[in-house]
């Protein structure tokens, strides 16, 4: 361990010692434990450098050449000492890049004899490139170019410290040994080498090739690190783990490969293992003063942490920190990331006023915004433990402006604030606002089974606070006895005596669904689920596939008249959905501009072919209804239904017949003029329309999700530009306009889904229910 991480530790540890004791000694033990007589450089006195291009000169030029020189000169760069090597310069993250203080480079010409390389150095800070003296290598010498290639480039670096009198320490280069320069036939054939090539091009090249160097033994094992299982990595580390004939430098790489593998699969034990040997041969090599090796402590912090160790975790993080600082190196991933852990680590030891500090301090530095998500939460979550609400509830209220732009208010992260939004209300005095809240949590139920949830059970633990806080005890002992029978024996709470809400805990990174993946939140999927795959089409009778009734649908009818209609009463919920698909209402008049797509319309039906259709035609005459219907029950139709029935459905000119699979590819199916029917009526326009699809009883109970899924897949995608609303069975889902993901915004009544017998009887529920907090911001005033 260097002096610098020593006193930093030092004021750290006396700090802990007042703040917190136990925290104190655990430090104490570590820097024990871990202490090694390691001088570091500081920033000051050593140059950042990267590897820039290769530029050829000239027509007539060798890629492969020029990317395995590169390659080979960046292995060799990576063993530099006194200095910090970054990496290729193309590679880099931009704090990276921008912390790089001269950048390596230089033209390649292919002559008749040989190859001319004339080296380049570009210095950051004065803007400024300069040559060195060019060499000349003859083709049948070229095994040497990596070396003189290195040695030009090097010393045009040493030429510049000492030139231009700058305070910087002399690197310690490390060259290709006289024993592993290669022959002109090996060069050639190692430039055929391609390190982006597929891993089975990859495995053919070294079994063709009997020769080997460090570098050709490193990639080796790059390319058997790929096979990710367990077997295979432990055979690795057998043959390289304190093996005295492999540079260090591949050591450290093999160890820390492990141990992200073992990181990534959750087994932090293991991970804690090899990331210490790699840190081991990273002190060994005295390769300390790097970024790889401020990776490393982050990754057994990280491990620690996850692992459940939070105290013992605080020394690695807090040394990862403060080597990134020193090195500039904050803003990049693996810092930022180090940061993250760091902060919610604090947290975890009662530092609330650091960890708060230090997560603030990643505001506008996550690119993605699911992270930034993520992290809103959780500096929410610690503000709200400090006591400042307000603050808790603007971070909150910016954080659901993110999860509606990424259409994910279904999701866990999405339910958990709006737990941690309504104590945070309550605690404001605004203890109505935080019981609709939590309602609305315990309404959803309506809508998919949030009831088998802990945010659910959670809403029903707060509300019970508040009805004992309001004296309406009988209320509260009902929301408290749905708790305790959903809530596993060894997680019960006694009834709350105070207002100590439930609100979920801090999330740490790597333990979180990226919602970025899932086409579908959790709830959702499982809500679509339940409805496909309930019967096989192919077994089921004519009469019973076609089976349809008057009136059957229409709730579909009421719910899209009214959200139509502009002197309809809606809440505030129902205003943003019209807002969302129709904007000026006016243009939209009785269906105006709207396109619905019926999918498995009963167009067969002996006495109602299309009758749900042709309400809807009748109920929105200026809209565009399209009975989207597979073509042998088209064929069906045409056939065995009689012709007045026919004619009543052609009566209505708003109405289209597509024979199509509705689960096939949305452009084929639709844009080919073969499968319209009624070749006197054009193919509805798309464009600038809104979009209404239903499946109510069709492929919503024939297809099994795997089909289901890519469906919607496939429409998000071709009708991203569209606003869509999209009655799947009982589910109500919206797609907004420019987005490609669908929520789940509500649900319809029983009536009419009995696949097997008629009832227009609604069994006491509503026509449609809407999930306030999947629209809008209605539950957050």
């Amino acid at each position: 361990m260097s002096r610098f991480q020593k006193n930093t530790l030092l004021v750290f540890t006396l700090l802990t010692a007042i703040a917190y004791a136990p925290l104190y000694y655990s430090i104490k033990n570590v820097i024990k434990k871990e202490s090694l007589p390691i001088t570091l450089e500081t920033p000051e006195t050593v140059v950042f450098f990267s590897l820039g291009e290769f530029e050829p000169k000239g027509e007539t030029f060798d890629r492969n050449t020029i990317r395995i020189l590169k390659e080979m000169i960046s292995f060799q760069l990576e063993q530099t000492t006194d200095a910090v090597y970054l990496g290729k310069h193309s590679e880099l993250s931009s704090p990276k890049q921008n912390r790089s203080e001269m950048i390596l480079s230089g033209t390649i010409q292919w002559e008749e004899k040989g190859v001319l390389f004339t080296p380049k150095l570009r210095y950051v800070e004065s803007k400024s490139t300069v040559e060195g003296k060019s060499i000349f290598v003859l083709y049948e010498e070229r095994g040497s170019l990596v070396l003189k290639i290195q040695t030009s480039l090097t010393n045009l670096l040493d030429e510049t410290i000492r030139l231009n009198r700058l305070i910087k320490r002399n690197p310690i280069w490390s060259f290709v040994s006289e024993g592993q320069i290669l022959s002109e036939s090996e060069f050639v054939k190692l430039s055929e080498y391609d390190p982006k090539g597929s891993i089975e091009n990859r495995k053919n090249f070294f079994q063709s090739i009997n020769f080997k160097t460090d570098f050709s033994e490193w990639q080796r094992y790059l390319l058997r690190l790929e096979k990710h299982s367990e077997e295979n990595l432990k055979e690795v580390w057998k043959e390289v783990g304190g093996n005295p004939s492999l540079s260090s430098f591949l050591s450290f790489t093999v160890a820390k490969k492990i141990s992200e593998f073992y990181f990534y699969q959750a087994e932090y034990s293991k991970a804690i293992e090899f990331a210490n040997a790699a840190r081991r041969e990273k002190e060994k090599s005295k390769l300390v003063f790097h970024s790889e090796y401020a990776d490393t402590f982050s990754l057994i912090g990280k491990s620690l942490v996850l692992n459940g160790k939070k105290e013992e975790a605080i020394f690695y993080l807090t040394s990862a920190k403060k080597i990134y600082d020193t090195l500039g190196l904050s803003k990049d991933p693996m810092g930022i990331e180090n940061s993250y852990f760091y902060g919610l680590t604090l947290y975890e030891v009662s530092q609330l006023e650091l960890s708060a500090f230090e997560l603030s301090g990643l505001q506008g530095n996550l690119s993605d915004i699911y992270q930034n998500i993520y992290l809103e939460y959780n500096l929410a979550h610690i503000l709200y433990q400090m006591g400042r609400y307000e603050a808790t509830i603007s971070l909150l209220k910016d954080q659901k402006k993110k999860i509606f732009e990424t259409s994910i208010p279904n999701f866990e992260i999405a339910l958990q604030s709006l737990l941690l939004y309504g104590a945070a209300e309550y605690q404001m005095g605004n203890w109505s606002v935080a019981k609709s809240i939590w309602e609305s949590i315990v309404f959803a139920k309506t809508t998919y089974a949030i009831d088998d949830t802990l945010v659910y059970r959670s809403a029903l633990f707060n509300l019970s606070i508040i009805a004992s806080q309001r004296k309406n005890s009988e209320q509260a002992d009902s929301y408290y006895k749905q708790y305790v029978k959903l809530t596993p024996y060894g997680q019960i709470k006694p009834f709350p005596a105070d207002t100590h809400f439930e609100i979920g805990k801090p999330i740490y990174p790597y333990t979180w669904v990226q919602p970025s993946s899932s086409l579908f939140s959790d709830l959702e999927e499982k809500t679509i689920r339940s409805y496909t795959g309930r019967y096989l089409f192919q077994t089921q009778d004519e009469e019973i596939r076609a089976r349809t009734y008057e009136n059957r649908l229409e709730d579909t009818n009421l719910f899209l008249d009214d959200l139509l209609n502009p002197n309809a009463y809606l809440s505030k919920s129902m205003m943003i959905l019209r807002k969302s698909l129709f904007g000026d209402l006016k243009v939209f008049e009785r269906g105006n501009q709207v396109v619905f797509l019926d999918i498995g319309p009963a167009l067969n039906h002996p006495e109602y072919p299309g009758v749900t259709s042709q309400a809807v035609a009748k109920h929105f005459p200026k809209m565009e209804v399209v009975l989207w219907e597979l073509p042998g029950e088209v064929d069906l139709f045409l056939k065995k239904v009689k012709p007045e029935l026919k004619e009543k459905l052609y009566g209505f000119s708003n109405i289209r017949i597509l024979s199509a699979d509705g689960v096939g590819d949305f452009q084929t199916e639709y844009n080919d003029p073969n499968h319209w029917i009624l070749r006197n009526r054009p193919i509805p326009n798309l464009k600038h329309k809104t979009i209404i699809i239903r499946a109510a009883n069709s492929i919503d109970i024939y297809e099994p999700y795997t089909k289901i899924s890519p469906h919607f897949m496939n429409l998000g995608k071709e009708l991203k530009e569209n606003p869509v609303l999209y009655f799947f069975n009982r589910s109500i889902l919206l797609k907004p306009k420019g987005k490609e993901k669908f929520i789940l915004i509500g649900n319809q009544s029983i009536r009419g889904f009995h696949h097997n017998f008629q009832s227009l009887d609604r069994n006491g529920e509503p026509p449609y229910s809407i999930l306030p907090f999947s629209i809008s911001d209605e539950v957050m005033p």
